[in-house]
């Protein structure tokens, strides 16, 4: 079974035609490649940016080794938690040893100030007690002088 070429829509009659329809193709793909040429000759230089666009990333992967190099880059979250822990307990221990010595030394200021209300209590009570002292001295004695008096008038 052999199969017969399929007709395309025009089929040449003879090769004058043929030819000539080669021969047109042919000038239309060489039009089309002379455009092509043409538009590539209108574009850009871009030759520059790309050069600045390189040194550009050549610094920024410089500057990214860097950052790299940096010993916070290399923490994880457990050891930067282990270090806050360590810290923590380091100063949670400074600040109960300055609270303790905190309410040592109020302790003590409230002693002695305890003691001198104490003090300014006994030396009111103090001053009460020589004043009716001295009161109920100066009434008995004005008592006896008018008892003597009375007795040897």
């Amino acid at each position: 079974m052999t199969q017969k070429p399929a007709r395309t829509a025009q089929q040449p009659a003879d090769a004058a035609t043929a030819f000539e329809d080669l021969r047109r193709e042919i000038s239309f793909q060489r039009a089309a490649i002379e455009g092509l040429t043409a538009a590539k000759d209108k574009l850009p230089d871009y030759s520059l940016t790309l050069r600045d666009m390189a040194s550009r990333l050549t610094k920024m992967e410089e500057w990214l080794a860097r950052i790299d190099d940096r010993p916070a880059m290399r923490l994880t979250p457990l050891t930067v938690a282990t270090e806050m822990h360590e810290g923590l307990v380091t100063y949670r221990t400074d600040d109960r040893k300055l609270v303790v010595d905190a309410c040592a030394e109020l302790a003590r200021s409230l002693g002695r100030v305890e003691g001198m209300i104490k003090q300014k209590r006994s030396n009111d009570e103090q001053d009460w007690w020589v004043t009716w002292a001295a009161t109920g001295g100066l009434l008995l004695g004005s008592f006896w002088t008018l008892v003597g008096v009375a007795a040897f008038t």
